[in-house]
């Protein structure tokens, strides 16, 4: 280990006053260089096609023929239900707007939908992970031999909560007796000299007290934001290291998972990624807690479905995931993109693309689907989830003349293509909904609703064109599966499982949770479609933000604040809705949408509210296992700070956090 100090970018009075906060031997220290190449690739530039994987499975080809088809019969029966209902009477040049632009929005749904039961049909038997990733108390821990890094970038970061997280992970690993196998990097690309002040003085604790090796640097330049940081540390460290485990500032990772996902590397060395499937927790508020319960109770079938039919072609999430350092520095130097933004400049959403081009470098990209041990935290509020979300919007959007990049698998470009469909989707609904209004508005004596009280009125007297009524309720049935059935299918997954209901709650919490989330999925729908389709024009007329830290911890949205952001939506639901008033059949056709958008404000600001939330916690609403009986380490890192980390890993029954009242239990 080198003997050299650093305090980057703190000027001398600020190296003093943190001379103070630690004594000469608390120095951060950094590693010898041990450079490894990392040349920038030539995206445009690429000879023959992608090559082989020897990791991929033999029935690939026919497990996707199997969802595509699958895919392709849910979407007809979807819009074809949709088509019938529009078509009597004829069909006019706008609603042949709203039918062509149905056929993209169902495709996605039905995608969705046929991956989630994929999952299920798997997770109902005894799956097995292609790599032998295998987490079960019957399977021995493994005994990595080659080095690993984990590598933690930060930038303006909650100091005391980032290495909070650290002395868990840390405290985990040595519990595996595998420590000296791995060394945690903290990368910080941090500006503000304060914060740098903060994450020194907690790194310096943190060195006295870790059992692994760890080391602090920080970038005097932020060139290429995390994708930079992580690239920097690949050019001047990374040839002393076999994987590099890549986490986010919220990321933590059990020590068993990250020593069982660097032996899955070592037994599989044409492996260049594996992505694990980040747990949401520490939800505080409504929204965070609700996106935390979905993710927890559904969001594995939906992950389970597609590793069973991505295999080696998988995609990359940025975090949570472990690399081979080699084969990353071959692949994945990324240039600066020409033209003006949004396409042009540092590529935001790289892991995507550097999954991309692991994959046409000849190396395996896999999911981890039964792995466990892997969490994240989530946006506080639906402020700063749309803020992030405008972020990954500019990042997918840049994607778009990147599909076609020579020598790409087949598999990666539909990872792009579905990346930009997640945020097309949004002005393509608003766009479909536009027309069919306008439509309506401009014909309403051959556009009749089926469930008006006009319409009722008239079935008493045998008027009424029953094959509207039957294409309509069709139509709502099938869209109703698409978008809910892979939470109805989460909850039966549960409800096979009896150690799980008492996780949760028991059924009724289950219930009540799955129906309450539905609701606020349903209203935040239309808010998330104004939303991204205002993003999108701005970022495509070439106004792009910045790289904000994303706030955590925040406790409430004031009213101004929720105005002044979610305003405009609630002003348009009132306009329409008044609007509307005179059209009863179209009322009552855009209600639900209408809903979503006038509570905009008022849900924003009951969704940032921390004491609703707890009460809600109190309550045992969307409660999750790992909230009812934490994991050892969530408890260390989110337990008080001055605890010594080893004490919450004891092999004590984990406590209980919610009583459960006996008729509960019985029920449950």
């Amino acid at each position: 280990m080198s003997e050299r100090g650093a305090f980057f970018d703190l000027t001398s009075s600020r190296s003093v006053a943190y001379d103070m906060a630690v004594s000469t031997s608390d120095r951060v220290e950094i590693p010898a260089d041990a450079p490894l190449a990392m040349p920038v690739q030539p995206l445009a530039f690429w000879q023959g096609q992608a090559k082989p994987v020897a990791t991929a499975r033999d029935n690939l080809v026919l497990r996707r023929w199997g969802v595509f088809v699958a895919t392709a019969i849910m979407a007809f029966a979807g819009w074809r239900a949709t088509y019938d209902t529009i078509a009597l009477g004829g069909v006019t040049r706008l609603e042949a707007v709203v039918l062509t632009l149905l056929v993209p929005l169902f495709l996605a749904l039905a995608l969705w939908f046929c991956t989630a039961v994929v999952g299920f049909v798997v997770l109902l038997g005894k799956p097995r992970d292609p790599l032998g990733i295998d987490d079960s108390a019957a399977s021995p821990m493994p005994r990595p031999k080659a080095r690993t890094a984990i590598l933690m970038p930060v930038h303006n970061e909650d100091a005391a909560e980032v290495f909070a997280r650290l002395r868990a992970m840390d405290a985990s690993l040595h519990e595996t007796g595998a420590s000296r196998a791995f060394d945690i990097f903290i990368l910080s690309d941090t500006r503000d000299a304060a914060v740098a002040l903060a994450e020194q003085a907690c790194f310096a604790r943190f060195r006295r007290e870790a059992n692994s090796h760890v080391f602090y640097r920080k970038r005097t330049q932020n060139t290429g934001r995390k994708a930079g940081n992580i690239a920097d540390w690949v050019a001047r460290w990374g040839g002393d290291y076999e994987h590099m485990l890549v986490l986010d500032a919220d990321s933590l990772m059990t020590g068993e998972a990250m020593v069982r996902l660097a032996d899955a590397m070592e037994r599989h060395p044409r492996v260049g990624l594996i992505q694990t499937m980040p747990m949401i927790i520490n939800g505080q508020t409504i929204f965070a807690r609700t996106l935390q319960f979905a993710t927890r109770l559904y969001g594995r079938v939906a992950w389970t479905g597609l590793a069973w039919w991505s295999g080696s072609e998988s995609s990359f999430w940025g975090h949570n995931a472990i690399v081979r350092t080699r084969a990353f520095a071959e692949t994945c130097g990324l240039p600066s993109l020409d033209g003006p933004k949004p396409f042009g400049g540092e590529v935001m959403s790289h892991d995507a693309l550097e999954s991309a081009l692991l994959r046409r470098g000849g190396w395996g990209v896999h999911l981890a689907p039964y792995l466990g041990g892997s969490y994240e935290e989530s946006p506080s509020n639906l402020l700063d989830f749309a803020t992030r979300d405008r972020r990954w919007c500019r990042g997918n959007v840049q994607h778009i003349p990147l599909v076609g990049l020579p020598g790409l698998h087949w598999m990666s470009r539909l990872h792009l293509v579905i990346g930009v469909l997640s945020y097309v989707l949004s002005p393509l609904w608003f766009v479909a909904l536009s027309s069919g209004i306008i439509s309506r508005m401009l014909m309403p004596e051959l556009k009749k609703a089926a469930f008006t009280m006009a319409d009722l009125q008239a079935a008493a007297h045998a008027l009424i064109d029953w094959r509207e009524i039957q294409a309509t309720a069709w139509a709502m049935i099938i869209t109703f599966v698409l978008l809910f059935g892979p939470k109805i299918l989460g909850s039966i997954l549960v409800f096979s499982r009896k150690n799980e209901i008492k996780g949760f709650g028991g059924r009724r919490r289950i219930l009540a949770g799955l129906g309450v989330e539905m609701l606020l999925s349903a209203l935040v729908a239309p808010m998330l479609m104004f939303t991204q389709t205002r993003a999108l024009v701005e970022i495509l007329a070439g106004k792009v933000g910045g790289w904000a830290t994303q706030r955590r911890d925040a406790d409430k949205v004031t009213g101004k604040e929720a105005f002044a952001a979610m305003g405009w939506i609630s002003v348009t639901g009132v306009v329409l809705a008044v609007a509307f008033w005179f059209t009863p059949d179209l009322l009552t056709a855009t209600l639900p949408i209408l809903a979503g958008l006038i509570l905009a404000v008022p849900l924003t600001m009951l969704g940032a509210h921390k004491l609703a939330g707890l009460g809600v916690k109190s309550n045992g609403l969307f409660m999750t296992p790992e909230e009812r009986r934490p994991p050892a380490i969530v408890r260390a890192a989110l337990g008080p700070a001055c605890e010594p980390p080893a004490r919450w890993f004891s092999r004590q029954p984990a406590p209980v956090l919610v009583a459960e009242p006996a008729a509960e239990r019985n029920a449950a």
